[in-house]
């Protein structure tokens, strides 16, 4: 099984490489592919026995959730060409965007066969890299948010595990059950409001009128005659290249054979990606302006891990996996939460979030965050943390990393938990 698991990993290239824009993937964010795993080392160390992962995925690539980007760019376009406005590659971009309305007809929000492929990688590697935890019928037991790329990646991933061993006894569920573990973002009235109407909103917006620079753009598209009899507002021309921006960064996830390339350079789309990680940070992580919120609404998810786990450890569930499939807005605020990588790191500048924190590294498409338990010779447990299956820190000291003792994982994941609750206990005091 290893070498059928090997040779299909170098399988597992995607297939969005193949369509141009690789060099700027990291700067469509959370709308980037899963990052190609290039290599499988064997993480286990002499002495140490894997017997369980906890584990929480984001759905994998998908097709953009609504059309209202690419309507606004496709009215624009028109218009432009009925009043002969637009350039010759102002004309292919409109050709380009007619095509995509109708290759995204029935698609939206849909996973893709991109999102498919990373979701069974993911689960292939995790067969490889852990095979003792899979003998002997292991249980593995999934859930997922009620949306269906959610749902679809579930399945694509179970797939990817049933493959490569066919013992496995599964059981998955999905539905509007699991809102307060997978969507506890929708629950909090506190969290709803400041993502609504929040401080942080000022900061953003002034944000992106200082990083994206339309002027560029709009000469490539239109001519300059055209420009100047264009009734478009500066707020209109900056939120048509914005829109821009969002179609072209999330073809890569679709595994259709289109892209936006000469539309944009290189600074321009650094620009770009500047205001959408900005975004994420301000809305899903620790920004002193949102003073933990957004952070502190996952804690029922990492009560639901520690628990889990527990049991897991104390003999209490056969389950040898436990698997969530989520979203960005579940994945973001769990690692701040725990802290993983110093993600909950606090930075006032909003030029300076972009150096220290970057969205692409936490929550591209299929992000994953996997505790996997150990035994030891002497039967102490250990945990490992992985992020998108790379081997991550937390703040907790250890001699021994990547392991960390779980007793004192423990002890530090509920404590950040109470003061999760005093946290919410304030904003809520504030709304009675």
């Amino acid at each position: 099984m290893r070498a059928i698991l090997i040779f299909l990993a170098g399988l597992l290239f995607p297939i969005t490489f193949l369509f141009g824009q690789s060099a700027i993937q990291k700067y469509a964010g959370t709308a980037m592919p899963y990052p190609l795993i290039k290599n499988l080392p064997v993480l286990n160390h002499d002495g140490m026995v894997p017997f369980y992962i906890n584990h929480l995925g984001r759905h994998g690539a998908r097709f953009p959730t609504s059309g209202k980007a690419l309507e606004k760019v496709r009215n624009v376009l028109i218009l432009a060409e009925q009043e002969n406005r637009l350039t010759v590659k102002g004309q292919e971009l409109l050709a380009t965007v007619l095509r995509l309305s109708e290759a995204f007809e029935g698609q939206w929000g849909k996973l893709s066969a991109v999102g498919e492929q990373e979701q069974k990688g993911i689960a292939e590697r995790m067969l490889l890299r852990y095979p003792e935890i899979f003998v002997d019928s292991a249980r593995i037991e999934a859930i997922a948010s009620y949306i269906p790329r959610c749902i679809s990646s579930m399945d694509a991933f179970l797939s990817g595990m049933e493959k490569q061993e066919s013992s496995l006894v599964i059981k998955k569920s999905a539905g509007k059950q699991y809102n307060p573990l997978l969507r506890f973002f929708d629950l909090n009235k506190p969290y709803v409001y400041y993502k609504e109407k929040g401080d942080w909103i000022s900061l953003y917006e002034s944000f992106v009128q200082d990083k994206i620079v339309f002027t560029p753009v709009m000469k490539r598209i239109f001519l300059p005659s055209g420009q100047e009899t264009g009734q478009e507002t500066e707020q209109e021309k900056r939120e048509f290249v914005m829109a821009l921006f969002s179609i072209a960064a999330i073809l890569p996830d679709t595994g259709l054979p289109f892209n936006m390339e000469g539309i944009f350079n290189d600074k321009e789309w650094y620009g770009y990606w500047q205001t959408q990680n900005l975004r994420q940070y301000l809305t899903k992580s620790a920004a002193p302006v949102g003073n933990m919120l957004p952070v502190a609404i996952a804690w029922p998810l990492l009560s639901e891990f520690i628990q889990t786990a527990e049991q897991a450890i104390n003999g209490q569930s056969d389950n040898r996996v436990n698997l969530r499939f989520a979203h960005a807005e579940t994945v973001i605020p769990f690692v701040t939460l725990m802290g993983i990588g110093k993600t909950d790191i606090q930075i006032a500048s909003p030029d300076s979030v972009s150096i220290y924190w970057k969205d692409y590294e936490i929550a591209p498409m299929a992000a994953n965050v996997q505790w996997v338990f150990y035994r030891d010779k002497d039967c102490q447990v250990w945990v490992k943390i992985l992020l998108n299956e790379q081997e991550a820190t937390i703040p907790v000291v250890t001699s021994f990393f990547p392991y960390y003792r779980w007793e004192e994982v423990c002890h530090y994941l509920k404590q950040r938990i109470a003061i999760s609750k005093e946290i919410l206990s304030r904003f809520s005091s504030k709304t009675d």
